[in-house]
């Protein structure tokens, strides 16, 4: 926020929020006139571009200056819309992931002494006035309890309270543009998805006990470095926890790591997934990269567990049924199963239904047998994967994106994403077997 300050008036935010959609629509409506004028695909093309990273301009702008739920959702699409969009506008869009502008210091001491007390804060020993990191929700100052060198994240002040409003306003805005692309996929379910989501990480009672169990289940792995919590120094709006040095994933792969060091990496990232969904039914469900540092050893720091989610047995049990079916290449049955777990409305024509399946199907093709060892900067493999994900939500009437698997998906997603910024090239069949203990067919792609 260039001015320093939060904003947390429901009007402001609200109105905040028109302009941005406003200006948004103007620039499409625009392009939309430029599109049917232009005398070449070139033309056609250079506009799409220009289009996009002027959008990309005005939300990422826009949705860092509010903070909050705004900011979140932005960083969601920053993500989920990485492949789909122009690289210009997609690294336009990234910003929102990578900085955040703080708020004042003595905004944040405020909030300290009205959840620590006088006591408890004075134990936080040369708490810095400039933050270490900000972010959507809070932001994250060094301190030192008995010596020992502390993360003190705080909450921003009203912005739990956002949430709900700007969802609200978010999803109107949402049905808006469906209506303008005459869709009529129902949304409701995925906003409330997201609703929750954005209360689960603004309460950080919540990211403490999240913060606990993963310290426990990763306490003897030798690969990961979770924070120690302290749970005397955390609240509601406070969480502390040991300060953790490491390099921003980012950066280390800019300094251009070797192949064993990118392997491992990659390895150890698709294996604590394996274990995070199918031993523990915990999942830490953000993307956002840079809730990992690496050391200098290899071992990876992980941060931020606002995003985590439970999922129970019988849910898991459902998902590997429907891995299995994959797996044998049945496309009726796996289109059964995708209407009885709620992922596809069963009112959908046939065409959705199809692709549906061949979407479904080229998700685990990196996993088949006859593909082994799989490179994730395979072109040809990620260009049909956007395409045929692409008819599929075109080709959608009634089925908005899975509540029960959105926030599972985009935690993939992002795997994945990172698995093709390392330009690695695996052997998938542990990794499927830990999953499903089947391989998948070379007929099912």
């Amino acid at each position: 926020m260039s001015n320093g300050e939060l904003k947390t008036g429901l009007w402001e935010r609200s109105g905040r929020l028109l302009g941005m959609a406003s200006r948004v629509a103007g620039q499409e409506l625009r392009h939309g006139l430029r599109k049917r004028l232009a005398a070449t695909a070139e033309a056609r093309l250079r506009d799409e571009v220009t289009t996009r990273v002027a959008q990309a301009r005005i939300l990422t702008q826009s949705l860092g200056e509010l903070k909050g739920a705004a900011m979140k959702a932005g960083q969601l699409l920053s993500i989920d819309a990485g492949d789909l969009l122009p690289d210009e506008a997609s690294a336009v869009l990234a910003k929102l992931q990578r900085h955040a502008d703080p708020v004042p210091f003595q905004v944040i001491a405020d909030v300290l002494l009205d959840e620590l007390g006088p006591a408890r804060l004075a134990r936080l020993e040369g708490l810095e006035t400039i933050p270490a990191a900000a972010a959507s929700i809070g932001q994250v100052h060094r301190a030192r309890v008995e010596g020992r060198p502390v993360a003190v994240k705080v909450q921003y002040p009203g912005i739990a309270d956002t949430i709900d409003s700007d969802m609200r306003l978010l999803e109107k805005l949402a049905d808006s543009w469906l209506v303008l692309t005459r869709s009529r996929i129902e949304i409701e379910e995925t906003f409330e998805e997201m609703r929750s989501i954005l209360h689960l990480e603004a309460d950080y009672e919540a990211e403490l006990r999240h913060l606990q169990a993963f310290h426990a289940h990763l306490r003897d792995d030798d690969r990961f470095v979770v924070p120690t919590p302290y749970p005397e120094l955390s609240t509601a709006r406070v969480l502390t926890m040991s300060w953790e040095e490491g390099t921003a994933l980012g950066d280390w792969i800019a300094r251009g790591p070797g192949p064993d060091q990118r392997h491992r990496l990659a390895s150890s990232v698709l294996e604590l997934y394996c274990s995070e969904f199918f031993r523990w039914g915990l999942v830490q469900t953000d993307p956002n990269h840079g809730n990992f540092l690496v050391r200098d050893d290899g071992r990876i720091v992980l941060l931020d567990f606002g995003a985590t989610l439970s999922y129970d047995e019988g849910f898991r049990e459902t998902y590997v049924a429907l891995l299995r079916r994959l797996a044998r290449g049945d496309v009726e049955r796996t289109i059964d199963t995708g209407i009885a777990f709620g992922i596809l409305d069963p009112r959908e024509p046939e065409e959705a239904r199809q692709l549906f399946a061949e979407m479904l199907f080229s998700a685990v093709e990196p996993f088949r047998a006859d593909l082994q060892p799989f490179r994730f900067r395979d072109e040809v493999y990620a260009a049909r994967s956007r395409d045929v994900a692409i008819r599929f939500t075109r080709s959608l009437r009634y089925s908005p994106p899975p509540r029960k698997l959105l926030f599972l998906h985009r935690k993939l997603g992002g795997i994945f994403q990172l698995l093709r910024r390392l330009d690695v090239t695996l052997d998938l069949r542990p990794y499927w077997g830990r999953m499903v203990g089947i391989s998948p067919s070379s007929q099912a792609a």
